[in-house]
């Protein structure tokens, strides 16, 4: 139920990568000597990732949650201001769901799934990565047609992302 190590290793830098784009496309600098603070936010997310991928490498599953925790804490629910930020905290509550689900916590990983999707739900693959993180916590918590619904609306959206990259829009 843990994510692959190569997944583990890599979504740090993408969660960065998004966030330096999302920069480059037109987001204001905050001063000519100080990182803006989108990067330095992006940076906290990378270091938190890499700190749980540690902890998680080390058997310690439930310190890998609690660093993923303080990163979503920090944000004390404020609305994402910007797409990166957004995709970074639903990337953020999926892993954390992903956790509790490992632990046996169906409920704790249903609710960690909600707070990803309280940041929208628009087609997206973070979106239905959710979707299928919430319908195993259904599923483990005894809610078996709650559970479809979200696996069947996690496909339907992966397959309609899937025909949309496939013809180049």
């Amino acid at each position: 139920m843990t994510a692959p190590r190569t997944r583990r290793r890599f979504a740090p830098l993408l969660l960065l990568a998004a966030a330096l784009a999302a920069l480059a496309a037109g987001a204001p600098l905050a001063g000519c000597s100080r990182a803006p603070r989108s990067e330095r936010w992006a940076t906290q997310v990378a270091r938190a990732h890499r700190e749980a991928d540690r902890r998680l490498d080390a058997g310690d599953a439930r310190g890998a949650r609690a660093r993923l925790l303080a990163l979503v804490d920090a944000e004390g629910g404020r609305a994402a201001s910007d797409s990166a930020r957004r995709l970074a905290l639903q990337d953020t509550y999926f892993r954390l769901a992903q956790l509790a689900l490992v632990e046996h916590e169906p409920r704790q990983a249903l609710s960690y799934a909600d707070a990803g999707l309280a940041y929208g739900t628009a087609p997206h693959l973070f979106v239905a990565n959710l979707l299928v993180a919430r319908a195993a916590a259904q599923e483990a918590a005894g809610d078996p047609n709650a559970a479809a619904a979200d696996y069947h609306r996690a496909l339907t959206m992966n397959e309609a992302l899937l025909a949309e990259a496939l013809s180049g829009r």
